[in-house]
């Protein structure tokens, strides 16, 4: 079947294939990105059919040679086999793919680039996202939070960008790394949580095992094994690893919407917070954000935790119609609430 045959419904389809194949390519130039972009805002059935295009091949890519092939059987069937009924949707979608793998003589022409092609995932502020991988492990997003997973034959790599996340891993031959800046955790069957603020990173694990090691640009040595109900801090200012005994639903506080924070520096506290906060939170004097806090702070009452500050820490809140600004005063006098 030629694209010039296909069905309106069928084009859009297919489009969305060429497009998830194009947008493999590293090197994509900057004006097919903006042609992409337009692409998905001309019509919302576009948006639509180019997250069915990329569910369907990220489910190819965990499959075997044997697998595709049923997998192409089942849903781009030969010409002679009659297509009709409500799965016509999905028939072109895989048609358009075909269309785009078969030159390749197999599934997988999709990932021309090597099938470990990078996809992005991201939240938005105070936002939450569940992510399925081909796997079947997963990911959850907290607020502000952005990710890129990897898939290959020999390995599952995922880099947390910024944010926190939590990893439910299922069991494979092919390993499953997170990269967070300047660590590296390696899962050994389990679940675990990570929350990266620049470079200070927090692995706390709630099942199973991880190993934790320097990045591949951080040098040898360093490496720590932890088990269910422990969490290692690294602070990129001392390049020191702090390893403590933690409550598992406390290092997941995050997924009921309560921010866990033990002796960490103000700056990494607020940058935390920010990720939810209606208003960003800024320090004006950078003495201030060496001072420690540890504590909650529920992600719906964040003005009221900003307004408690003053109690505890020699700062000033001010307020401004974009932002609140964390000032020092020598007064411990409360600060009016913010507004």
């Amino acid at each position: 079947m030629s694209p010039s045959t296909f069905s309106p419904g069928q084009r859009i389809e297919h489009a969305a294939a060429e497009w998830w194949s194009r947008l493999r390519d590293p090197a994509v130039p900057d004006q097919a990105i903006a042609q992409w972009a337009a692409w998905l805002e001309a019509d919302p059935r576009h948006a639509a059919a180019f997250d069915r295009a990329s569910a369907l091949a990220e489910a190819a890519a965990a499959l075997k040679g044997d697998q595709r092939a049923d997998l192409l059987a089942r849903f781009a069937p030969p010409a002679s086999t009659p297509r009709r009924g409500p799965a016509r949707a999905t028939l072109a979608l895989a048609a358009g793919l075909a269309a785009v793998v078969v030159l390749g003589g197999g599934l997988f022409l999709a990932y021309r680039h090597g099938p470990d092609a990078p996809r992005a995932y991201a939240s938005e502020r105070a936002g939450h996202r569940d992510i399925d991988l081909p796997d079947g492990s997963s990911i959850e997003l907290g607020g502000a939070t952005s990710v890129t997973a990897r898939y290959g034959r020999d390995i599952r790599a995922v880099d947390l960008d910024a944010g926190e996340a939590f990893f439910r891993v299922a069991h494979a031959e092919r390993p499953f790394v997170v990269t967070a800046g300047p660590l590296r955790i390696r899962d050994l069957g389990t679940a675990f949580n990570v929350r990266r603020t620049g470079d200070r990173v927090t692995v706390a694990v709630t099942e199973g095992r991880v190993r934790v090691s320097p990045s591949a640009d951080e040098g040898d040595g360093g490496t720590v094994e932890l088990g269910a109900g422990r969490e290692v801090s690294f602070d990129p200012e001392t390049r020191a690893m702090r390893i403590l005994d933690i409550d598992p639903v406390t290092a997941t506080a995050w997924r009921d919407h309560r921010l866990e924070f033990v002796n960490e520096p103000l700056s990494s506290v607020l940058e935390n917070i920010n990720r939810y906060s209606a208003r960003p939170i800024r320090v004006a004097d950078p003495a201030l954000s060496r001072l420690t806090f540890t504590g909650t702070v529920q992600v719906d009452t964040i003005d009221s935790w900003v307004a408690a500050l003053p109690r505890v820490f020699p700062v000033r809140v001010d307020t401004y119609a974009d932002h609140l600004e964390l000032t020092r005063q020598t007064s411990m006098a409360r600060s009016p609430k913010p507004r």
